[in-house]
């Protein structure tokens, strides 16, 4: 906080490793994977199990790695790199898979997806008949998850799923073996395609539409991939599968062929060529720029957050308002410009972002998800009215803030549910700062708020040096301050005695 880019720590970085063949026509396997690591923003490692010589018209040949090799790739990763979640897909024959499950139980990792890779969808054999026997009795010991589509369900169940019913007990039979959570992908019900998951206690059915294009090759191993990803962020396990159901459907809908055959998924659709304007990339783009990187914080609570703006500081320079404000103890800058163009906002905005950076404080601007965009601020504050917060932090970018003003508990769990990384909860007492103001809210909406808010609650409306240490005792994590500094007869004085009480 504070500072220009840094470079990320080891710990800042998710890391996910995937455990499966080569694809040399780049859709599916080793290629696939990192393809979608590196879309969802982890790091991805490999270990390589199998060549194949394929394109996008099929399979022309299959070779696999000594099992000694695959260990030995395997101990690279694992002494070096701490993996927070792998999954495996082609695993070819049963040394290979001996292999692994050895090598995955050796070294303890967690979050370990097993996409049971047996046939191509070009109806080419990817495992070796011999080696069910060996998928069944180590994989899916060792796996978390496993994710096969209906015909690799069939296959471990020992039966052909033929009707509904079969589903929910070829999932019960698949976690039976040892798999912790089973998803059965790709089942296609009219103009729906679903994925139906058993957790041991409960099945759901993750829908989504059914996108009708020939390019499906790769979704097994995209789908297993995605899933890893969000577990390596810490997501939980249903919220995560719906998730990388979302990519592969997305990756569906801008599925192109690069050959003569059946093309891939679109790895990079979140950004190519997808656009916030598609809410469901804007969604997928805000789930993973809020799980990226730790946000800015503003440190020790409570937080003076100083609204910086016009009419009350027109004709100031905003930029030393900015730091004198900083050099006397405040954490948080927030530019609330109403008068001026967006040239001239974005032009007052890098002064003020610079001085913010250079003094360690946290530089949001309000309502302009734009603007801050354009000057590199560390959030945005959006009010009722304005974009979503997942389209906000869609066009942030990763390790950005966006707070939502809120006057009601009822604004305020949808805020939470909709991302919001702090409230802006008011106004609490009466003020003439806002013209269209709520009603004053009250200590007790503070209170309720507080008492359920997993983020910081930032009261605003009415606080005084007077009123500020009811407030904080009713639960906010700070306060926000625009008329009772500004309109002050003396600025300063008034910033020193909200410094001096937020001391106490």
């Amino acid at each position: 906080m504070g500072k220009e880019v840094e470079a990320m720590t080891p710990d800042e970085v998710h890391k996910v490793l995937t455990i499966a063949g080569s694809d040399s026509g780049g859709g599916a396997g080793i290629q696939a994977d990192l393809k979608t690591f590196a879309a969802l923003g982890v790091y991805g490692t490999s270990v390589i199990t199998a060549v194949t010589a394929q394109n996008t018209l099929g399979v022309q040949g299959v070779g696999g790695i000594d099992p000694a090799l695959v260990e030995q790739q395997m101990d690279s990763v694992f002494l070096d790199i701490k993996v927070e979640a792998a999954k495996t897909g082609m695993l070819y024959d049963e040394g290979i898979i001996r292999a692994v499950a050895r090598k995955l139980g050796e070294h303890r990792v967690r979050n370990v997806v097993v996409d049971p890779v047996m046939v191509s969808t070009t109806g080419h054999r990817l495992l070796l008949p011999e080696a069910e026997r060996a998928m069944r009795e180590l994989m899916m010991p060792a796996a978390d998850f496993v994710t096969p589509n209906p015909d690799e369900a069939s296959v471990l169940w020992g039966a052909s799923i033929r009707k509904e019913a079969d589903l929910h007990q070829a999932a019960r039979a698949i976690r039976d073996m040892g798999a912790r959570f089973v998803i059965i992908t790709g089942v296609k019900r009219g103009e729906r395609c679903l994925d139906l998951a058993f957790d041991g206690r409960e099945f759901r059915e993750l829908e989504g539409p059914y996108i009708p294009t020939p390019n499906t090759h790769g979704t097994g191993c995209t789908y297993s991939a995605a899933l890893a990803s969000f577990l390596a962020y810490g997501m939980e396990p249903w919220e995560a599968a719906q998730a990388a159901k979302d990519f592969v459907t997305t990756g569906l809908r801008y599925s192109y062929s690069p050959g003569k055959g059946s093309g891939p998924v679109n790895h990079s659709a979140l950004y190519y060529p997808g656009t916030v304007a598609d809410r469901a990339v804007a969604r997928l783009r805000s789930l993973v720029f809020a799980n990226w990187r730790k946000r800015p914080e503003p440190g020790r609570e409570p937080v003076l957050n100083l609204i910086i703006g016009s009419p009350w500081c027109s004709g100031q320079d905003y930029a030393e308002l900015a730091e004198k404000a900083i050099r006397m103890g405040t954490r948080v800058i927030q530019l609330r410009e109403k008068e001026k163009d967006s040239r001239e906002m974005i032009e007052v905005g890098l002064r003020v972002a610079r001085s913010c950076r250079e003094h360690g404080a946290i530089f949001i601007v309000n309502d302009r998800a734009d603007v801050a965009v354009a000057v590199g601020a560390d959030g945005v504050h959006l009010g009722q009215t304005d974009i979503p917060p997942e389209v906000a932090r869609a066009m942030m970018g990763p390790g950005k803030i966006v707070g939502v003003s809120v006057s009601t508990v009822e604004e305020a769990r949808a805020a939470i549910a909709a991302g919001a990384d702090y409230l802006g909860l008011g106004p609490v007492f009466a003020t003439a700062s806002k013209q269209d103001a709520a009603p004053p809210c009250g200590l007790e909406t503070v209170r309720q708020v507080a008492s359920f808010s997993p983020v910081p609650v930032i009261a605003i409306g009415g606080i005084t040096p007077e009123n500020a240490r009811e407030v904080l005792n009713a639960g906010a994590a700070g306060v926000a301050v625009i008329s009772a500094v500004w309109d002050s007869p003396d600025p300063w004085d008034q910033m020193r005695r909200f410094i001096e009480m937020m001391r106490i």
